[in-house]
């Protein structure tokens, strides 16, 4: 239970009917790192030398899934397309490329087709290196998922009093 003053109040928690709630266990109340071993042993229905029962080990990963980071989805080409161009040099070369055109537009030569060659070159200039570089992340992004995927690690736990090997997800 949380009393009026907020959960991370140094006030004493009020519990029981008192408080408008149900009588509860002080220990249950507390963060598990200010618990002993001994009370997270019995929160958890657990030993301490016999670690989890196999059955129990099984019921809490159907009830809770896998013990593992939520992936954030992999950006997709376009996507890092698009990021390349929002870096603050390349905004700066595309507004010079808008700029170089615009002044040719207007100015004394702008029946010229080769006036605008200058604004033309470094529109395609960026638009390639953003490509070349999306493309390379995109790889190094496989790559790197490749590497994960070859090295999985494990760890040791105790299952029924016997240490068993366990692999991470």
């Amino acid at each position: 239970l949380i009393d009026s003053a907020g959960p991370f109040s140094l006030a004493p928690r009020r519990t029981g009917k008192a408080a408008g709630g149900v009588m509860a266990n002080p220990t249950s109340l507390m963060e598990p790192d200010m618990q002993s071993p001994e009370q997270l042993e019995a929160a958890f229905g657990t030993s301490l030398s016999r670690g989890l029962t196999s059955s129990k080990a099984e019921e809490i990963l159907k009830r809770d899934g896998p013990n593992e980071l939520e992936k954030p989805p992999k950006p997709t080409l376009l996507m890092l397309f698009i990021m390349q161009l929002t870096g603050f040099v390349i905004v700066l070369l595309l507004c010079a490329a808008v700029a170089s055109i615009v002044v040719n537009g207007t100015g004394p030569n702008k029946e010229d087709v080769l006036s605008y060659t200058t604004g033309k070159a470094i529109f395609i200039i960026v638009l390639i290196n953003a490509g070349i570089a999306a493309w390379t992340e995109h790889k190094a992004g496989d790559a790197l998922e490749a590497l994960s995927q070859m090295t999985q690690a494990s760890i040791y736990v105790l299952r029924d009093g016997r240490e068993v090997k366990v692999d991470v997800p």
